[in-house]
């Protein structure tokens, strides 16, 4: 009994630590937005970078980003509340779906990029910023990812620990061929622009190690994504959850998020191809595992012995 109380008290602490960290990471973020949405040009190194701080797609993306971490503190909040499991399921997906899907190749691919990155001696062009903005912005990304998928792990466990301590079930043919060509053409394209640059069809302005590094995990989530499930006896049910997961979200949410922020807003048309292929096909393949799997449980639990 001793230790039971003690590992719920380990979780407490540990969910009270996530929470602080998922509100506080943001802070300096959400600061440096405010002062340029204001007109300050702060972190900026150069005229130019000063100027397009007022152009209108600046101050939208700006106006965008700061209400999307806004939502993320408030689901941390939400996740850590006595009420928390009354919370519509649909709504934790969507948001937990949002967060893994924009943070989850932050967290893993770019602090391996940076290592790599310093060792190969590459040094940043100057973009119009200062290098610590950079620092201050994907630091906070990194911190938020960690506490948020601290705080996911732990909610998802709680409230479905059932789904997901069986195997992910493979979907029927439809939902089988849109995760096909949902997943598979986004992981190997985003492998190979990771591998050997963007060139003249991928993200424009992603040449640095450390952001070529982000894609290598992104197309490499992607198609684990759709294998995983093919082998999750192999390699246990929650494993193959997270993986299966992450997979699906960053390919259903990175094609929209190159789109928007692409460098000098020049989208080049095999990310906008592969986008409309990805972010359907990911979310029914994904929702087709979900389903099923949820199906095969409940019927499992109501069969008499």
């Amino acid at each position: 009994m001793s230790g039971v109380l003690g590992m719920s008290q380990q979780r407490r602490s540990l969910r009270r630590a996530a929470l602080a960290v998922a509100c506080l990471a943001p802070v300096p973020y959400l600061v440096l937005k405010v002062l340029w949405l204001s007109g300050s040009s702060i972190g900026t190194t150069t005229a130019a970078g000063a100027g397009a701080m007022h152009e209108t797609r600046f101050v939208v993306g700006n106006l965008i980003t700061v209400g999307l971490m806004l939502v993320a503190v408030a689901f941390a909040i939400a996740l850590t509340r006595p009420s928390a499991h009354r919370v519509p399921a649909w709504l934790v997906f969507v948001l937990g779906a949002g967060v893994t899907g924009l943070l989850a190749p932050i967290l893993l691919g770019l602090p391996v990029g940076l290592i790599l990155q310093l060792a190969a001696g590459e040094v940043a062009a100057d973009e119009g910023l200062a290098p610590w903005v950079f620092g201050v912005v994907y630091s906070g990304f990194a911190l938020l990812g960690i506490a948020m998928a601290v705080l996911l792990a732990q909610y998802v466990v709680t409230r479905w620990g059932q789904l997901i301590a069986r195997p992910p079930e493979l979907p029927r043919v439809a939902p089988l061929v849109g995760g096909a060509l949902g997943l598979v053409p986004f992981g190997l394209a985003n492998l190979y622009w990771g591998l050997a640059g963007p060139g003249s069809t991928g993200p424009q302005g992603m040449e640095l190690v450390a952001q070529r590094t982000v894609l290598v995990v992104s197309g490499l989530l992607g198609l684990a994504a759709f294998a995983v499930p093919f082998l999750s006896r192999g390699v246990g049910p929650r494993l193959a959850w997270l993986i299966t997961w992450t997979g699906c979200c960053v390919a259903a949410f990175q094609g929209p998020t190159q789109i928007l922020l692409a460098n000098d807003g020049d989208v080049r048309p095999m990310i906008v191809l592969l986008t409309l292929l990805s972010t359907p096909g990911s979310a029914l393949y994904g929702l087709s595992l979900l389903r099923r799997t949820w199906s095969r449980s409940r019927a499992v639990a109501v069969t008499p012995v």
